[in-house]
């Protein structure tokens, strides 16, 4: 506004010296009525621009005038976002130092006038937490659902993330399927929902979920490896226990790519062995065996009971020269040869393994061989050490 009025007054007074300093500067005769003005060329120019000057200045102010209002409130606007902002600041900073109730009062202070309320409630909603004040932070949460319930996803993954922190589980799995309605693929849902069935026992729908070629991705491979391990374990243990043979074979049929766990290959073969299914346990335990040792596996073996146990004793024979004379192998093939009544070399396994690594079952076998081999004060003796080194076990854990 200055500027054009400089502008302005520059040029008029420009013109005027130009017609002034002319030998003639003209003559103006301006009758209206009984009105009569006469004056010179340049004042007239100089006096139409200072009277549409003035007529200029006039309506700039009442402008202002009419615009001040509208000009206070857009300023007090302006305030009142800039403190809302500082105050959020000041509340996620607080937050991040640990300054819990600091932190949720900063970001209540002004939040109606930020411009991203939601936001302080969400992080008011974790100062909350930290608290212990779950009505407040679930009312927090609640506030910016409604305060912008375009940005719900946010919300609902934030209270889903804060559930699963302190545990609330079923809480944390309902959230999680209410993402998922929204969007399935996201990984984060997926891993809600993931985390919630398995802390809550629902294993079918875990396995359901793990299933789905989305989840392989939405969850980094250990934990996603963890999750299906414990899942199916979990399930052959309830076919187990229903005596359902035929749903744990489906259970180990569809799980091809863990075949290799060995925690999950044990649940099987003892399953398998509980079912009274010992010609396929024993299968599976030779096959491993034969790859690779396993002691657990070893152990389950020679507590078969075999169609043809001297074939039997020759694969545990077999495997003692692969796998060298390993206390579980000792044990095993002492119990075998217990079971086809050949005493001299029960007697000589077990007594090997009990000097490698003495443990109660191999205390009880060499007390039975003693007691079929007419030998009762030995057989009493075995007894004995085995009831005191199981005691011993017993004590220890």
């Amino acid at each position: 506004m200055i500027y054009v009025i400089l502008v302005l007054l520059a040029l008029a007074a420009g013109v005027a010296a130009m017609l002034l300093l002319q030998p003639d500067s003209g003559y103006v005769l301006v009758n209206y009525g009984p009105w009569v003005v006469e004056t010179s060329l340049a004042v007239l120019v100089l006096g139409v621009v200072v009277w549409f000057l003035a007529v200029y200045l006039a309506l700039w102010l009442l402008r202002g005038v009419i615009r001040l209002p509208g000009n206070l409130r857009q300023a007090m606007d302006r305030r009142r976002q800039d403190r809302a902002r500082e105050s959020f600041e000041a509340g996620l900073l607080n937050l991040f130092e640990g300054n819990w109730k600091r932190a949720e009062v900063e970001l209540l202070r002004r939040a109606g006038d930020h411009h991203a309320t939601h936001l302080n409630y969400l992080a008011a909603a974790r100062a909350a937490q930290r608290q212990g004040a779950i009505d407040r932070r679930d009312n927090y949460l609640r506030l910016a659902a409604v305060n912008q319930p375009e940005h719900e996803f946010a919300t609902l993954l934030s209270a889903g993330d804060l559930q699963r922190k302190r545990g609330e589980h079923a809480a944390t799995r309902d959230t999680a399927l209410r993402l998922r309605q929204r969007d399935p693929n996201h990984p984060f849902a997926i891993e809600l929902l993931a985390e919630s069935y398995a802390a809550l026992g629902e294993w079918e729908p875990l396995r359901q979920l793990l299933a789905e070629p989305v989840a392989r991705t939405a969850l980094d491979p250990p934990r996603y490896e963890a999750l299906s391990v414990r899942c199916l374990r979990e399930l052959m243990q309830t076919a187990v226990a229903e005596a359902r043979l035929d749903r744990l074979k489906g259970l180990w049929d569809g799980a091809a790519p863990l075949h290799a766990q060995p925690e999950l290959r044990r649940a099987y073969a003892h399953g398998l062995a509980r079912l009274n299914a010992d010609a396929e346990t024993m299968a599976l335990v030779a096959q491993t065996l034969s790859k690779e040792w396993d002691a657990d596996l070893a152990l389950l073996y020679g507590g078969l009971n075999a169609n043809d146990p001297i074939a039997q004793l020759a694969t545990v024979e077999q495997w003692l020269v692969a796998h060298g004379d390993k206390p579980e192998l000792l044990q095993v093939a002492g119990r075998v040869c217990l079971r086809n009544k050949l005493w001299g070399k029960a007697r000589s396994y077990l007594e090997a393994s009990l000097q490698a690594a003495p443990t109660p079952q191999a205390y009880l076998d060499l007390a039975r061989v003693c007691q079929d081999t007419q030998r009762p004060e030995e057989a009493v003796k075995f007894y004995r050490q085995g009831l005191e080194l199981a005691a011993e076990k017993a004590c220890e854990t």
